[in-house]
C-alpha cells in the first residue's frame, strides 16, 4: 500500500459527509511517495570556481549529496543578494562556507539561514563562531567529516549516505534480459540480509544504532522520549509492537533498507535481527492456510520501473524492507487519492495473491491477528519477500496501473544455492568485516570506504578486528589509485599485528602481500617482491598462497623472467583450481597475466588465447563497468594495435564503448578508461583524438575520487594535445592539474612527480 505520514486514529474520524473512516496507519505507506521540498546545498568560498583537486571533489561530494540542487559562490556580495531571493521563495538553505568568508556573512545571515557549517582546515581558529552564532552547527576539516555532517542535517537526505540513491521499495529478480551483473547484485542483496541474520546481538550494537536515531531526531522532543523509552522497555519479543507504532523505528530502518544503505543496515542490525526472528517466530505460530488477495497503493512509482515490471512478467521480483499490505482494497486507494500519473512517476496499485497452503519460504504476519484486534486488516511481509509478476495492465477508468502478483516459492531453491556459494566463499569471515568485503567486491568503493570508515569509529582501539579494517580502507585506497592513503592504512595494519600476532601468522601475509601491491603500483618493484617474498614465508592457507605466488609471477615478467614467471602463475592458477567454491576472478587474473607474459616475447597468437579466454569468462563472472571486464578490453585493443590492425582495434574499442554506455549510462569511468585507450589509437588524427580525450576527462572529473591516477594521466595526454595545438598556458594549466594529483597520490619526489614539473617548466618557459 502506499505511505502517508498518518498514524492511525483508533477511535473514529468523521468526514465531510458524516461518514466514519478509519485511517491507515503510516507503515502502509511507501516512502518513494514522500514528496520532501527540495533544499539548496550552497558553498561559498573564495576558491569554489578554482579548478583544483580539492575544489573538484567539494563540487563532486554537494552533487553526490543533492544532485543539481546546487550553488557555488566566490563572492560575499552576490550571494547575499542571492539568499534573499531564496528567502523569499522559502527555500530551504544548507550553507557551507570558509572560515574566513564566515566572519563575513555570519551576522547577515541569522535570520535567513537556519542551518550553516564551517568548512575549512583550522578548527579552533573559528569555534568561537559556534557558540556566538546558534546557526554555525559544525566546524568540518575534512570531506568524509563534512559529508556525514551534511546528511545528518537534511533529513530528507540524511539516509540517503550515497552517490544518486532513490528509494526502492522492489527489485527485479530474474530479468528476462538475464544478465550476470542483474543477478548478481541482487543475490548479494540477500546475502546482506543473511549476514545481518548471523550477527550476534550485542548491548554496543543496540546503542549504537539508538545514537543514530537520537543524532537523526535531535530537534523533536516527541521522538527523543520515544527513543528513551525503547531503550529502557524493549525485549526482543516486542519487535512487531515496536515496528507497527507511529514512531522512529518504522521510519528509519525502511527508509535505511529502501536507500540501500548498507551502512545503514549495519547500524540498525540490533532490530532487524530481531524483527526478522519475530516475524518468523510468529508466522509459524499463526499457520495461516488461507488464500488471501491483498493490496497495495502506490502514488509514485518511478517509470522506468513500472517499464521493467511490464517487461518481466513472468518473472519474480524482491521486496526491499518489509512490505505491509492491506486485506482491504479501499485501504489501499487511500494512498493513491489525488495521485495523478506524470512522466516519471506512475499511480500503481498492486493486487497480491496469496496461496497460504501452498507456500513454505514466504514469511508474513497477520498483524490484526498478533495484537488481537481487528482494525488495520495488514498483512506485513518479511525482508526479502519474493513474488512472480502476473499481469500489468492500465485501468482506464481509475486512470491507475495495476500489477497483479502472486507470493511464491518459485526462486528460493536459486536463491539458496547461491546464497549457500557466498557463504563458503566467505566461510572463515568476520561477519562484520564481510559485509564491507561484499561491497568491493560489488566495486562499490565508495559505500565499502564509507563502511569501514564507519567500523573505525565504532569499534574499540583495542579491538581484534582494528588491523583487518585498516587492510580494508587500504584495500579500496588501492582500488581508487589513492596510493598514499593505501601506504598509510596498510602501514596502520602491519604495525597492529607485528605486535599481536606472530611473526609468519597468515594475516600478516595478507598485510605484506598488500604492501607489494603499493610498491608495484608506484613501480617499485624490488621493494614489492621483497614484500611478497616475506608474505610467501607466512603461514598462508592456498588462496593467499595462490595470490602470493600470482603476484611474484607478475614481478617476474616485469623484470622479463618469462620462464620463472609462467611457472610460478599456473602453480597459482593449479591451486586456485582446487578451492571450493572456485575463485573465478582470481583464475581470470592468472590468465591474463599468462597473456601478459607470452605478449611481452611477441607471441601475440598465445596473448589473443588468454586474453580472450579471459574476456569470456569476464561475461559470465564479473560486473561490466568491473576492471577485470576494463583490463581485458583494453589489453586486447592493445594487441590488435600491435598488430598493426588499428582498424579493428578502434572498432572493438567503440563498440565496447556503446555496450558500456547502454547499461552504465554515460558517464561510467570505465568508459572514460576506453576513451582514452581510443585517444591513443587515433595517431593520424588529431581532432578526434582531443575530442575522445576531453570527454574522457569531463567523466573522471565527475569521478576523481575514483580515479586519480589514471584522471591525472588523461590530463597528461590533454596537455600534449595543448602543446601540439602551440596552446602552452592551456598545455601548462593541465599538467598542473596533473601534478596535484600526483603529489596527493605518490611519496614526495616520485618521478612522476619530478617528470610532471619538469613538463611544467618547459610550457613556461615557452609561454614566456
Amino acid at each position: 500500500m502506499g505511505h502517508k505520514a498518518v498514524k492511525l486514529n483508533r477511535s473514529r474520524q468523521q468526514d465531510e459527509d458524516g461518514l466514519f473512516i478509519s485511517k491507515p496507519s503510516s507503515r502502509c505507506s511507501s516512502l518513494n511517495e514522500k514528496q520532501t521540498d527540495p533544499f539548496m546545498l550552497i558553498w561559498l568560498d573564495e576558491k569554489s570556481n578554482e579548478n583544483t583537486l580539492d575544489t573538484l571533489r567539494t563540487k563532486t561530494l554537494f552533487r553526490q549529496i543533492n544532485n543539481d540542487l546546487c550553488l557555488f559562490f566566490d563572492n560575499p556580495n552576490i550571494f547575499l543578494h542571492e539568499i534573499e531571493k531564496l528567502h523569499h521563495e522559502n527555500k530551504k538553505i544548507l550553507l557551507v562556507v570558509s572560515g574566513s568568508l564566515a566572519k563575513m556573512i555570519l551576522s547577515r545571515t541569522v535570520d535567513t539561514i537556519a542551518t550553516i557549517i564551517i568548512f575549512c582546515s583550522n578548527y579552533n581558529k573559528y569555534a568561537e563562531l559556534m557558540s556566538k552564532y546558534w546557526n554555525v552547527i559544525d566546524i568540518c576539516t575534512d570531506h568524509e567529516m563534512l559529508k556525514s555532517c551534511i546528511q545528518c542535517e537534511i533529513p530528507s537526505l540524511k539516509l540517503n549516505l550515497f552517490i544518486n540513491q532513490t528509494f526502492r521499495s522492489i527489485r527485479p529478480l530474474n530479468s528476462s534480459k538475464d544478465s550476470y551483473e542483474t543477478n548478481a547484485a541482487q543475490f548479494s542483496y540477500l546475502l546482506f540480509i543473511e549476514l545481518l541474520k548471523q550477527m550476534s546481538q550485542t548491548k554496543q550494537a543496540k546503542e549504537i544504532m539508538l545514537n543514530k536515531c537520537k543524532d537523526y531526531y535531535r530537534h523533536d522532543k516527541k521522538e527523543l522520549k520515544k527513543i528513551d523509552l525503547f531503550n529502557s522497555t524493549y525485549t526482543a519479543d516486542k519487535a512487531i509492537d515496536w515496528y507497527t507504532e507511529d514512531c522512529f523505528v518504522y521510519r528509519l530502518v525502511n527508509q535505511a533498507f529502501r536507500t540501500e544503505d548498507i551502512t545503514l543496515w549495519y547500524l540498525f542490525r540490533f532490530f532487524i535481527i530481531d524483527l526478522c526472528t519475530q516475524l518468523k517466530n510468529v508466522h509459524r505460530k499463526q499457520n495461516i492456510q488461507d488464500y488471501l488477495t491483498l493490496y497495495r497503493g502506490q502514488a509514485r512509482m518511478p517509470t522506468q520501473d513500472l517499464e521493467s515490471i511490464r517487461s518481466n512478467i513472468g518473472s519474480c521480483i524482491l521486496t526491499n524492507g518489509y512490505l505491509s499490505t492491506s486485506k482491504q482494497i479501499n485501504v489501499a486507494r487511500q494512498f493513491i487519492l489525488d495521485a495523478e500519473n506524470n512522466d516519471d512517476f506512475k499511480v500503481v496499485m498492486f493486487e497480491i495473491n496469496v496461496n497460504a497452503s501452498q507456500l513454505k519460504s514466504v514469511i508474513f504476519v497477520d498483524i490484526d491477528q498478533y495484537q488481537g484486534r481487528n482494525e488495520e486488516h495488514e498483512i506485513l511481509f518479511n525482508i526479502g519477500s519474493v513474488f512472480k509478476i502476473q499481469n500489468v495492465e492500465f485501468d482506464f477508468e481509475l486512470n491507475i496501473w495495476k500489477i497483479q502478483m502472486e507470493a511464491t516459492d518459485e526462486c528460493i531453491d536459486e536463491i539458496e544455492r547461491r546464497i549457500d556459494t557466498m557463504r563458503k566463499k566467505f566461510q572463515n569471515g568476520n561477519i562484520n568485516l564481510l559485509f564491507g568485503r561484499l561491497l568491493i567486491d560489488m566495486y562499490q568503493y565508495t559505500k565499502a570506504e564509507s563502511y569501514f570508515q564507519m567500523m573505525l569509529k565504532v569499534l574499540p582501539k583495542d579491538h581484534e578486528d582494528l588491523a583487518s579494517v585498516y587492510d580494508h580502507i587500504g584495500d579500496v585506497n588501492m582500488r581508487m589509485n589513492n596510493w598514499n592513503e593505501a601506504y598509510r592504512n596498510f602501514s596502520l595494519a602491519y604495525d597492529i599485528k607485528k605486535i599481536r600476532l606472530r611473526s609468519n601468522h597468515p594475516s600478516l601475509g595478507v598485510t605484506l602481500n598488500s604492501l607489494g601491491n603499493y610498491h608495484q603500483a608506484i613501480e617499485e618493484h624490488a621493494e614489492a617482491l621483497n614484500c611478497y617474498l616475506k608474505a610467501l614465508r607466512c603461514n598462508n592457507d592456498q588462496h593467499n598462497a595462490a595470490i602470493t605466488k600470482l603476484n611474484i609471477g607478475n614481478i617476474y615478467m616485469i623484470n622479463g623472467q618469462f620462464d620463472d614467471a609462467i611457472k610460478l602463475t599456473i602453480e597459482a592458477r593449479d591451486i586456485l583450481q582446487q578451492i571450493e567454491p572456485c575463485a573465478q576472478v582470481e583464475l581470470m587474473h592468472c590468465q591474463g597475466i599468462l597473456g601478459d607474459i607470452y605478449f611481452a616475447q611477441k607471441d601475440f597468437v598465445a596473448a589473443e588465447h588468454f586474453y580472450l579466454t579471459v574476456f569470456e569468462l569476464s561475461k559470465k563472472y564479473v560486473f561490466i563497468g568491473a576492471r577485470e571486464r576494463k583490463n581485458c578490453v583494453k589489453a586486447l585493443v592493445h594487441l590488435y594495435e600491435e598488430k598493426d590492425n588499428n582498424h579493428k582495434a578502434i572498432n572493438f574499442c567503440l563498440e565496447q564503448i556503446t555496450l558500456h554506455e547502454q547499461l552504465l549510462g554515460e558517464n561510467h569511468s570505465s568508459i572514460a578508461h576506453l576513451l582514452m585507450k581510443v585517444g591513443e589509437l587515433y595517431i593520424n588524427d588529431d581532432q578526434k583524438k582531443f575530442q575522445v580525450l576531453k570527454r574522457a576527462l569531463h567523466i573522471f572529473e565527475k569521478n576523481v575520487h575514483l580515479e586519480y591516477a589514471t584522471t591525472a594521466t588523461c590530463l597528461m595526454m590533454v596537455a600534449k594535445c595543448y602543446v601540439q595545438q602551440n596552446q602552452h598556458d592551456k598545455a601548462s594549466m593541465s599538467y598542473m592539474r596533473a601534478l596535484e594529483i600526483q603529489q596527493k597520490i605518490y611519496p614526495p619526489n616520485h618521478s612522476m612527480i619530478i617528470g610532471t614539473q619538469i613538463l611544467i617548466d618547459a610550457q613556461e618557459s615557452k609561454a614566456n
